[in-house]
């Protein structure tokens, strides 16, 4: 899927020529000067006006280079940016172009291997490594399972209190009893569904989010 989603932003991918100086212009890229193009410029024109406000961790390089390959997907199927204009073919040239050049920091400088933070029970750990992964193509505004939508924080905390079948969302007193719990833990058909081709929680992520539960959602 990863090198299917580069393929399809290399379609995008305009002529021109790219001016530091400048910045960014969407008339004047090319990527046959990619190799210029980094971390900083990427997040002043995608990350900053796109992204952070609701991914705060996306302001920091290590979290977009581990996190990279479910922000192309949510970039190039216009997931996201969510309740605002999808990125212009442009941007998404740009995006495309520091993902080929091996996602530079700085000119000149090779790409620094991204840090695979550890997994802790907070919204910012849990969306990048466990639901935007594993749940954001059903689960998001237009998925089919919209029902419960797992972009942002906001949309989730908003649902907390929603009863699914004799269940709440959330259960603050009894995480184990969460609905949230019982679908990604269910016996016969455990989400994500095998269908989706998506592994299953590990035991670690699932104890991740039942403390994450336990401590207020933070």
């Amino acid at each position: 899927m990863y090198i299917v989603n580069i393929l399809i932003l290399l379609a995008l991918a305009s002529c021109g020529n790219y001016s530091e100086s400048s910045g960014f212009n969407e008339e004047n890229f090319s990527r046959d000067l990619s190799e210029r193009v980094t971390f900083d410029i990427i997040k002043k024109n995608i990350l900053t006006p796109h992204c952070i406000s609701c991914h705060q961790q996306y302001a920091n390089y290590e979290s977009v280079a581990s996190g990279i390959s479910s922000i192309s997907n949510a970039v190039i199927s216009n997931r996201m940016p969510k309740n605002a204009p999808v990125l212009s073919n442009g941007k998404k040239s740009l995006l495309e172009a520091w993902i080929i050049a091996g996602l530079p920091r700085e000119i000149g400088q090779p790409p620094s291997p991204p840090v695979d933070p550890k997994l802790e029970a907070t919204w910012v750990s849990l969306s990048t490594k466990v639901f935007y992964p594993k749940c954001l193509a059903c689960h998001n505004p237009q998925g089919q399972a919209k029902f419960l939508d797992l972009s942002t924080r906001q949309a989730f905390f908003s649902q907390r209190n929603r009863d699914f079948g004799g269940e709440t969302l959330i259960n603050f007193e009894q995480p184990e009893q969460s609905y949230l719990i019982s679908v990604i833990t269910d016996p016969q058909e455990p989400m994500p569904p095998t269908w989706s081709n998506i592994e299953l929680l590990s035991e670690d992520e699932i104890n991740t989010i039942t403390e994450w539960i336990t401590q207020g959602l933070p």
